[in-house]
């Protein structure tokens, strides 16, 4: 695989991941506790942290 489209690949594969993991996290969150806005917050600032990991291992493999 050519390095630029390594690259490339795996920008859109964390562009469209996150995207994709954005929309189920705040699907999911807003289904469980949707009277509790503490421990929705809560779910939100753990949800933006979490997703960081899948995304340095991607740009990890990609850099290579």
């Amino acid at each position: 695989m050519y390095p630029s489209f390594k690259k490339f690949a795996g920008i859109m594969v964390i562009l469209f991941g996150l995207a994709l993991y954005a929309l189920l996290a705040t699907r999911l969150i807003e289904a469980v506790f949707a009277d509790h806005i503490v421990l929705q917050l809560i779910c939100y600032l753990i949800a933006g942290i979490v997703w960081i990991f899948p995304a340095y291992w991607v740009l990890k493999k990609t850099s290579t």
